[in-house]
Parts: structure tokens; sequence; C-alpha cells
């Protein structure tokens, strides 16, 4: 890291050490002069974490010469010490017991979330500008992790706001999306066929973007993407590519979707982070969730439900959050899967990515509202070897029904064409939960914040 502190760029940027009382005062000191005298910026000030082992004095700021911000609670005080000194960099010289790997997590986040690097002896969160920008309104929607149904609420947002006469097109990045990014419009018709061709031309006709406009039919961009660090940033993407492209769309507003944990690097205009219910909250704090709730203005909890979770469990949740973000609104959701065709009177082999604990509810209400049977259901969509052996196993059917995800495509609708089976897709549409109702209002509030959307 020394190397990375003498760096010439660093001149113009300022820098603040962060230190704890388990170190001897003088052993502190002489690695401050020593951070300084490595670093080629300016030097700001110390934000004392805490710990008192080896702590003997009383005046910090007398001891070090230099401005000391005191931290007495890490979640409340941190980002407030960030704002004292607005600093370009932190730099860790604490360590354990003070600050464990979940303290030092959370501080990883505060940091990200106040434009600001976190470096130590090992290691560097580097903050970088989403540097994408887009003149149209945006709204990004970004998430937690993967399977907690944010291309779902993506296309359900869309489909939302397209009823209130807004003209909007989603810009989706995946894991499997085209090397030149592509355009599916809102009026073409995504049939089997249609994903069969897409299938046999070497492209994923399962990726996202296609997903959205088959659900919810406005104009999609699909885009690649590969890699994604603690704080969501990408190693190699397409997407400035394809947001030129929607730019010059007549879209008023465009939904840009992330993939996974990852964020897309555009500037947008407001952002809704979707978290899954069922999440461990020490696992969100590992992988920077903390970040991502302070960049949201609204956060959507998906699968708010029992099995996967309890009213306790996200009561619990929505307070770890307001901790963080008090500002934004908390929606929770529930997902109800609602076939694209009709299903009534057939004998159904389901296809899904859900969790295995929700087939009871699911079954019953795919049989009890649309009049079908599932024979089978597999929730190995992900897993071609045991959805393949899913399919061999099953008794008789007439139709698939899936999800537009993973193998939907070269397994499930490539059996469905050979062997003379109907096939249907799924949308599953987030039902809001909950004493908050008003989801479309405060939506349409959150995207006319100081713009010119009619």
């Amino acid at each position: 890291m020394k190397s990375l502190l003498q760096k010439k760029d660093n001149r113009s940027k300022k820098i603040i050490a962060l230190i704890d009382g388990e170190h001897y005062p003088e052993v502190t000191r002489d690695a401050v002069r020593l951070l300084k005298k490595y670093f080629s910026g300016t030097f700001l000030g110390i934000i004392f974490l805490g710990g008192t082992e080896k702590l003997i004095l009383d005046d910090l700021e007398g001891y070090f010469k230099e401005k000391v911000y005191i931290i007495n609670d890490l979640d409340s005080d941190f980002c407030s010490a960030l704002e004292y000194f607005r600093p370009d960099i932190a730099y860790d010289l604490s360590d354990e017991p003070v600050v464990d790997y979940r303290i030092r997590m959370k501080i990883a986040s505060f940091c990200m979330a106040n434009e600001c690097s976190y470096m130590g002896p090992d290691f560097l969160f580097n903050w970088e500008k989403r540097d994408i920008k887009i003149s149209k309104k945006t709204l990004s929607i970004i998430g937690t992790g993967k399977r907690i149904g944010k291309t779902a609420i993506s296309s359900y947002i869309a489909k939302l706001l397209s009823g209130e006469n807004i003209d909007i097109s989603i810009l989706a990045m995946g894991r499997g999306g085209p090397g030149k990014p592509q355009i599916i419009r809102g009026n073409e018709d995504i049939t089997a066929g249609y994903l069969l061709e897409l299938n046999k031309k070497g492209l994923h006709a399962s990726s996202d973007y296609i997903e959205d406009a088959l659900l919810s039919r406005v104009t999609t961009i699909g885009c690649r993407r590969c890699g994604g660090g603690f704080a969501g940033k990408i190693f190699m993407t397409n997407l400035e590519e394809g947001a030129r492209i929607a730019e010059k769309l007549d879209s008023e507003l465009i939904i840009i979707e992330g993939s996974g944990a990852s964020i897309p690097g555009v500037d947008t205009d407001a952002t809704i982070c979707v978290i899954g219910a069922f999440q461990d909250w020490d696992r969100l704090v590992g992988y920077l969730g903390i970040y991502r709730i302070m960049l949201a203005d609204m956060i959507i909890l998906t699968m708010c439900e029992k099995p996967l979770t309890d009213r306790d469990k996200l009561n619990i949740l929505e307070s770890r959050i307001k901790k963080y973000n008090p500002h934004a609104d908390i929606i929770r959701t529930v997902f109800r899967p609602e076939p694209l065709s009709d299903i009534k009177g057939k004998k159904i082999f389901l296809g899904m990515t859900a969790n295995p604990r929700m087939e009871h509810d699911i079954r019953d209400h795919l049989e009890n509202k649309y009049g079908c049977r599932i024979v089978t259901a597999s929730f190995n969509l992900s897993k071609r070897s045991v959805l393949r052996k899913d399919l061999a196993g099953s008794p008789d059917f007439d139709m698939i029904l899936t999800e537009l995800k993973a193998a939907a495509v070269d397994v499930l609708t490539e059996y469905a064409s050979i062997n003379k089976k109907g096939i249907a897709y799924i949308d599953n549409i987030p039902v809001i939960v909950g004493k908050k109702r008003d989801f479309k209002e405060k939506l349409i509030k959150l995207i006319k914040r100081g713009e010119n959307i009619s």
C-alpha cells in the first residue's frame, strides 16, 4: 500500500487516519507520522474509533497535534466524522478487538456512501464516480444479491408507470448478456420460437433484458457484464454503449437494472434497492449491503412471507434498514406467479428458481386461481442436469410452465418443442403487503423529483 499512498495523483487528495486505543499511543503517533510521510497529499486529521486498554491520554488532539474526531457509536457517529473532515481516503490503522471484520465492512459501506475510499495495510475499497451520464430521467434498480426478484420488480415498475402514460425503456445488464447491446422493441412478439432462434444463435435467451421485454412490453436494451466487487463495481461491461443507444430512444424515463449485487456505472436520478427478506443480515453487512441501502431512495423487500421469514424478523430487518437510511420508503412485497398464457385444465410441469419451501403455496395459487394441475414442480431451473432428470421422471403432462430464467429456453422450451408439449411463461407479480399500499404514488413522486416528466 506504500506505493499507492505515494502516487502522484494523490497530491490533490485528502486523507484521514482511523485509530484505536488498543495500540500504545506512542506506537499510533509514529504510525500516523509515517502515514503523513508516505502520503503525497493533505493530511486532515484522525478519527478515534474507541478502545481504552492502552490509552492513558485525555487530550488526544494535544498529544497527536492533529484534529481528532472521537467516535462514541460507530453507526451514528462515523458518517458525521466523514462529513466533518470530507476526506478522499480513510486509512485504517486500527485492529481487533476494536475493529473486527464486521465493523470493517460497515466502515467500508460508510466510506463508499460518502464518496470516500477506504484503505488499510493490505486492502483498498476504491470509491469511483458512476461516470456514465444519460440526459434523460433515470431510475436505477439495484439489489443485494441474486434471486431476490430484481427483474420482476423492474418489469412490474415499467408496466405500472407505462400505465401512467410515461414512455419507458429498460437498460439491463447480465452475466449472459450480448457482446453488442441488443434492442427488443416493446411491440415485438416474444414467442417460444423467437427464444429458440436466439438460443440457436448462441445468445442467452433467458437473459434479464429478454425477460424484461417479455413481462413489461416496453423497449429493452440488453448488455453484458463480468465480475462484481464488494461495492458492486464491474470489471467488464458494454453498458456505456447501451446507454448511448437508450439515449436515442423516445423514452422519457430509462430504468437502469443492476445484475446480482452489481451496480451499473450510470449516474441516475433516483435509486431503488431490492432486498430479499430472507437474506441473512450478517451477510448483507459483510458484502457492503449497508452501502447499497444508504444509496437508496426507496427499498423494496421481497418474499415477505412464511416460511421464508416472519413478522418479527421483518420488523427487525426494517428497524436495521432505518438505522442506516431513515429517509427511504420501505415497501414489503410477496410474489405471486401469473401465467402469460391460458393454462386452465392443463397438466403442468412447473419450472422455477424459487425456494423449494414455497412449493405448497405456489401449487395452491396456480391450481386454485388458474384451474390447472401441477403434476411436477421442479425448482432446479438453474441446475440443468437435475432439471433434465426432473423432466425424465415426471408423470405425463400437457404443458411446461416456467419462469424465463436460467435453463428455461435451452432445456424446457426446447423439450416442449421436440416433444410437442405446450409452453407458457410466468410473470412473478409483486403484491404489496402491510400498511404501505400507496406504492404507485410514492414511485411517481420519486421519479418526478425536480424533473420534466409530464
